[in-house]
């Protein structure tokens, strides 16, 4: 009996412990016509969590990692070509996609909540 309470013990400390916990996270970042933005990385963060994923041209996201439950401040990056619509229409390639703001978790206002498998759809303005 003592064998099998510390075996069980090992194994939910190695499912905590060894990347078991947490939950994907994905969704769709868009402008507010709806135009998707085609490339970035979507990123949460939460302490000294840093987690997230790339977007790919239709505007989805899904985080690479696990993300854990709790409360996360995101930040989106995105640089490339412009959109076809919206105020980035005139702008040279390479630059950012997104208002600066956006870039940083701390000034972009976006906060998502995880308790699961998570849909967080973003809607960012482009640079002025």
């Amino acid at each position: 009996m003592r064998n099998i309470l510390i075996f069980s013990l090992i194994t939910l400390v190695c499912t905590l412990g060894c990347g078991g916990g947490g939950y994907t996270v994905g969704g769709k970042v868009t402008y507010p016509d709806g135009t998707a933005v085609p490339t970035g990385q979507v990123t949460f963060s939460s302490g000294s969590f840093t987690g997230g994923g790339s977007i790919i041209g239709d505007g989805t996201y899904s985080t690479t990692v696990r993300i854990p439950a709790g409360t996360y401040k995101v930040s989106v990056t995105a640089f490339g070509e412009p959109p076809a619509s919206g105020n980035a229409e005139d702008m040279p390639s390479g630059v950012s996609l997104v208002a600066q703001k956006y870039t940083n978790s701390e000034t972009s206002e976006l906060v998502c909540e995880v308790n699961g498998p998570t849909t967080f759809d973003i809607t960012v303005t482009a640079p002025q």
